[in-house]
């Protein structure tokens, strides 16, 4: 795996988290510039666009049904201003990742985007079966992309959080119903399907590369009698100024750190100051 195209994909996630109004939940990104919170470019000498919000139904929690928002804005796609064929899809994990995990019955259900795919969770199931590129259900979601990108394009997936295994459903859906060339990356990804869906998946989408932090949580559900990992795992060890606390083990912001820190850039990730001890 190259460590810096997987922190430059996350920062893709990182924009959609830093720019998703939580009050109004369906903000448009159209036609904005993906860059960082300084306002440089997220990938320094190249210029991204995003073409198109994606939008998801952010489903209730057994602990807080309140939370459910409905339609939410749950990723973009980015294409490179210079190079139209240069395409990034992005798909943030949600706030509440932590009531997610206490809700989860983890109950295993076909993907129908893709027969013979094996099991998947149903939640993260569920959810991506509502994706769309308009606020509200289209069920046209995969048409609707394929339309939108150059057919030669050539497509980067990055997710976060809940945000990987969605992001794992759709690199999946994209190798298999488009012609589209995919390569994905995942941080913090928990497991998504059984060994059908394992063994499938990593048949069709050779270029993934996943991300760990051997600490959270997250990449530790569902259960791994049932549930499996897809893709190559990278896995991470917390420097000792990191918290050790739930959060901060799963914050995209010490993964960014841990991973420049396997290239010595770590200096230009710095850990977020609430999750750094004393």
């Amino acid at each position: 795996m190259n460590v810096q195209s997987a922190i430059n994909a996350g920062l893709f996630v990182e924009f959609v988290y830093e720019n998703w109004n939580k009050i109004s939940a369906t903000t448009d990104l159209n036609g904005r510039a993906v860059v960082t919170g300084s306002g440089a470019p997220v990938i320094p000498g190249k210029s991204y666009t995003v073409q198109k919000t994606i939008y998801a139904n952010d489903l209730a929690t057994d602990i807080n049904p309140a939370r459910a928002k409905g339609c939410t804005t749950i990723g973009i796609i980015a294409q490179n201003d210079a190079d139209p064929l240069d395409v990034v899809i992005a798909i943030r994990g949600t706030e509440g990742v932590w009531e997610w995990l206490q809700d989860f019955k983890f109950l295993p259900r076909p993907f129908p985007r893709v027969q013979g795919s094996g099991l998947t969770e149903d939640g993260f199931t569920d959810m991506y079966l509502s994706f769309s590129l308009t606020p509200g259900p289209s069920g046209t979601f995969m048409d609707d992309v394929v339309a939108l990108l150059a057919a030669s394009a050539k497509i980067t997936i990055s997710g976060h959080s809940l945000g990987a295994a969605l992001a794992t459903l759709l690199a999946l859906d994209m190798a298999v119903n488009t012609r589209f060339p995919v390569t994905l990356y995942t941080l913090a990804s928990p497991r998504v399907g059984d060994l059908s869906f394992h063994n499938l998946f990593n048949h069709v989408v050779q270029d993934a590369f996943r991300v760990a932090n051997r600490l959270d949580i997250v990449p530790k559900t569902p259960p791994p009698l049932f549930y499996f990992h897809v893709g190559d795992e990278t896995e991470l060890v917390p420097p000792p100024e990191l918290k050790f606390e739930l959060g901060c083990e799963h914050s995209i912001l010490s993964y960014f750190h841990m991973l420049a820190k396997l290239i010595g850039q770590e200096a230009k990730y710095p850990i977020d100051a609430k999750c750094l001890n004393g």
